[in-house]
């Protein structure tokens, strides 16, 4: 800690609650373990490098943030809707969805799908130009099973 830093420390303190209100500070390098901090509203607040780990985040509402290069991970995403949102370079790895997934809208030209289980999948109104399913075109196998 240099001479510029100023120490507070709360330990133990969940009776009575304690109500924090940090206005226009620097508090890099803090560190919360065991809390509830339900209700909690960050604003125009700056967070990068954060690290939430074994939370509970059930109902969160983020708006109008930047999570470049961030990363989720053991996460249950279930009903999680993701809207207005740029997701260039997004990778999902190793998940899985009981419940359908919807993609409405979505632009994901030049995509990769590998060893995914699309059992049942439906292609709705979709631009499949070049669209291709182990080295098949699709549109091809389309267009000659419509001259039938």
């Amino acid at each position: 800690m240099n001479e510029n830093e100023e120490l507070i420390e709360i330990l133990d303190k969940r009776e009575p609650k304690q109500k924090l209100i940090v206005k226009n500070s620097d508090i890099s390098q803090s560190e919360f373990n065991d809390c509830l901090a339900a209700h909690v509203t960050f604003h125009d607040i700056s967070l990068p490098y954060v690290k939430v780990t074994y939370a509970d985040l059930s109902n969160c509402h983020f708006n109008d943030m930047n999570m470049r290069d961030g990363k989720i991970s053991d996460a249950n995403l279930s009903r999680l809707t993701i809207d207005g949102a740029n997701i260039s370079g997004v990778a999902v790895r190793n998940a899985k969805a009981e419940d359908p997934v919807v993609f409405d809208n979505v632009k994901i030209a030049n995509s990769t799908f590998s060893r995914c289980d699309l059992t049942n999948v439906n292609l709705d109104s979709c631009k499949i130009e070049g669209l291709k399913i182990d080295g098949v075109l699709i549109e091809g196998l389309l267009k000659n099973n419509r001259t039938l």
